[in-house]
């Protein structure tokens, strides 16, 4: 009896080390064996979800031609900048500020820079770029060694080696995306503006802090596409030959363009830029002049990226902003918006974010019932958000959402 019981034990025993066996060296499907260490019986689904964002986004990145915009070949920077490279600490930005800005706007630059420093975005974990192209033939007032001088001075501007012209506004805001995704990589938001736009960086600031926190609570390995901005929403095509933004059916055969963003200001992220960038590259992607419809809208709807409406933070003209910057001195209340144009005055964004520091560190108070800014503000209509790339109209009226 106890002979039998001894050989059950032993055959127990080797059922067991045979099993240790089989796990601790188990094959792949060509025979090799897969030698696992203690605690490595297979990824957690988080690991295989890290893995494959880190695979998709490396894929991404990589099917952009860096020497390519759009249907444009040999494309090179004529000015250009690593800035996220020469500093380590800049490699972890929440944001990086693309500020597409004609080459002779230098006085604009100027007011954004005095407006808020670089030193100062970068303590809020933000960056500011500027993108110029080429001086034109025409331009009287600029030159090339001027250019080169403001960014030895403040080493903030890109500058392509394509022409400036209407035309070419494509190839200038695909390539503050390219740049974004292929030198800031680590910047985890793109906001992409244009130079005559005031904005409030302190809320947009808060606003992409929130974004990631919520990201990252709800999957921190894998983030979604993302352009958010002021929708437009079933515009038509302008077949006026008479107009400057008339498109031919050649260029854009419908008759109602897709749902795209307000080139004043969008936000969008690395993942969804540099997906816009390889799209913009394919064959059979025809090229489109008009280039927030182009780059939000076309593109955006082939690759099937819905966007999300901001509306709300866009006031239409800059007169509204000369209120807001009247009542927070007056009175001490925060502005109804965050994002606006600057009506041909160039120090509007100085004079606006100024106030808005203030406000900010001194807690400005909310508008009082019956005190909104369309109900207290009259002033000169001068622009207005134009869906149809149209020109402004002037008259005078009380001022309207």
């Amino acid at each position: 009896m106890r002979k039998f019981q001894r050989f059950l034990a032993s055959v127990v025993a080797l059922a067991v080390l045979y099993g240790v066996y089989r796990y601790s060296f188990r094959k792949d499907s060509e025979g090799n064996y897969l030698f696992l260490l203690p605690g490595e019986g297979g990824r957690s689904a988080s690991d295989s979800e890290q893995q494959s964002s880190a695979v998709s986004s490396e894929r991404e990145w990589s099917s952009v031609d860096p020497s390519r915009l759009a249907n444009l070949t040999g494309f090179e920077y004529v000015i250009a900048n690593d800035i996220c490279k020469e500093n380590g600490s800049f490699s972890e930005l929440l944001g990086v500020i693309l500020v597409t800005s004609y080459v002779g706007h230098d006085e604009i630059r100027a007011a954004h820079r005095q407006a808020i420093s670089q030193q100062k975005l970068l303590s809020m974990g933000l960056l500011r770029i500027f993108s110029l192209a080429s001086i034109p033939p025409t331009e009287k007032f600029i030159t090339q060694a001027a250019i080169e001088a403001e960014q030895r001075l403040h080493g903030d501007l890109i500058q392509g080696n394509f022409v400036e012209a209407y035309r070419n506004l494509t190839y200038k805001h695909l390539m503050s995306l390219q740049w974004a995704t292929q030198h800031c990589r680590g910047a985890k938001y793109l906001l992409k503006m244009d130079d005559d736009i005031v904005y409030d960086p302190f809320y947009i600031q808060n606003y992409l802090s929130d974004l990631h926190q919520s990201e990252e609570a709800r999957n921190p390995h894998h983030h979604h596409h993302l352009l958010a901005g002021y929708v437009f929403r079933s515009k038509k095509v302008i077949r006026l030959q008479a107009n400057k933004w008339y498109v031919s059916r050649d260029e854009f055969p419908g008759d109602i363009y897709p749902p795209y963003l307000s080139g004043w200001l969008y936000i969008t992220n690395q993942r969804t830029a540099r997906a816009l960038a390889a799209e913009s590259q394919k064959a059979g992607s025809n090229f489109f002049w008009i280039d927030d419809t182009f780059i939000t809208g076309i593109l955006a709807q082939r690759l099937q990226i819905q966007p999300t409406a901001l509306n709300r933070w866009y006031s239409s003209n800059s007169e509204f902003l000369d209120c807001c910057i009247r009542d927070m001195k007056r009175y001490s209340y925060q502005c109804d918006y965050y994002v606006g144009p600057n009506g041909g005055n160039g120090k509007l964004i100085m004079e606006f974010i100024q106030e808005l520091e203030r406000c900010y560190d001194n807690a400005c108070y909310q508008r009082p019932p019956g005190k909104s800014l369309t109900a207290t503000c009259v002033a000169e209509y001068k622009q207005q958000i134009q869906p149809d790339h149209g020109t402004a109209m002037i008259s005078q009226m009380k001022l309207r959402k």
